[in-house]
């Protein structure tokens, strides 16, 4: 699967990168009845659900880390298209982290996590349990991240597409718009 930008947008919301990697023993919990089908949700329980999510996703990994995450796999592409040193892409990877960091997007503070919640019929369990094994697949992904492993991504270049487990498939077959276009 290839992240769309309104995925990466909900990633980015999640905050779900590279950093110290927590595991998060509470998992995402809305509290939203979980038999409730998405298309069921009132506005404020949308709201309710996308708040609970990205709640989940800062307790993931919180901002500071999503932006280190995304520094290091910057830099690592970036390294690959220069000389494919570890060195260089430590020096790309300490500028990124000395810039500026980005200023948040314009645009009112509504919660979007670009799901078609009036054609979604996944339970909210289902949903939660999708951005609960995408969330952990995508940090670890990410977490793996490391300019000491520049050799072995000449020949492999580190990528943020993750494949869908089994509970996004089973949420996507009901709402493809969970986590991004359901391919």
């Amino acid at each position: 699967m290839t992240p769309a930008p309104r995925l990466l947008s909900a990633l980015l919301a999640l905050g779900l990168a590279l950093g110290a990697c927590k595991d998060d023993d509470t998992g995402l919990d809305s509290g939203i009845d979980g038999a409730k089908k998405g298309d069921q949700l009132t506005d404020d329980e949308r709201k309710q659900f996308c708040e609970a999510a990205d709640a989940y996703g800062e307790r993931l990994l919180p901002d500071s880390e999503s932006r280190a995450g995304m520094c290091t796999f910057r830099a690592i592409k970036d390294a690959l298209a220069a000389d494919g040193s570890p060195e260089t892409c430590d020096v790309l990877r300490k500028s990124c982290l000395a810039g500026d960091a980005p200023d948040p997007e314009p645009g009112d503070a509504t919660c979007d996590l670009g799901i078609d919640w009036g054609s979604c019929q996944a339970t909210i369990a289902e949903i939660e349990a999708c951005y609960e094994e995408f969330g952990e697949s995508y940090s670890a992904r990410v977490c793996s991240f490391t300019c000491a492993k520049m050799a072995e991504y000449a020949d492999n270049p580190p990528s943020l597409d993750i494949e869908a487990g089994p509970d996004c498939s089973i949420a996507r077959a009901e709402c493809p718009t969970v986590m991004g276009p359901g391919k």
